[in-house]
């Protein structure tokens, strides 16, 4: 089995080293990359995932997809490889909707998260959620995951629930997201 090589980075997303081993990526607190993939679905639905055991934030809801970019990997390929390790999705870049950059916090890992949706026609598309990465995945309307995220906090990645606010605030223009 090949070990993973992420970047290290600086301040300003710049590249500084490579480390290998996912298991090294928060040791040290240093900034990395991370991507999340909000999942909307013709007909008005949302995906949520909750994260398999032996993962980060194992047991939590989160984003449809997410994950770490590797090194020089780029945001969008790494969104892409993760959208079929995941959810067993080929998409393609062209596809995917870049909404915002969200920089390293003590929340979301010392991450520099980049936020994208895709809209998925489930006539055309079907999940086939890996085992070893998701535990449950469930569609929703996006009203009742709002109320859900807010009333529920604790059973939610916090990296996702920063996500899941720009997304609230820059896509859908929903003011009052809870920025925590």
């Amino acid at each position: 089995m090949d070990i993973e090589s992420f970047s290290i980075v600086n301040s300003k997303d710049e590249h500084m080293l490579v480390i290998f081993g996912k298991e090294n990526l928060h040791k040290n607190g240093g900034y990395h990359r991370a991507v999340h993939i909000l999942i909307e679905v013709f007909g008005g639905l949302f995906v949520l995932q909750k994260k398999a055991k032996g993962t980060e934030n194992a047991g939590k809801w989160s984003s449809a997809v997410s994950g770490h970019v590797r090194y020089n990997e780029s945001y969008e390929e790494a969104a892409m490889r993760e959208m079929e390790e995941e959810l067993g999705l080929k998409i393609e870049k062209k596809d995917l909707h870049r909404i915002a950059k969200i920089k390293p916090s003590a929340d979301n890992g010392n991450e520099f998260v980049v936020v994208f949706s895709y809209l998925m026609d489930p006539e055309e598309e079907v999940l086939k959620p890996d085992p070893k990465e998701v535990d449950e995945i469930v569609m929703g309307k996006l009203d009742d995951f709002i109320e859900d995220v807010e009333s529920h906090m604790d059973e939610y990645s916090p990296a996702f629930v920063g996500a899941f606010n720009v997304f609230l605030v820059l896509e859908k223009g929903i003011e009052g997201a809870n920025n925590e």
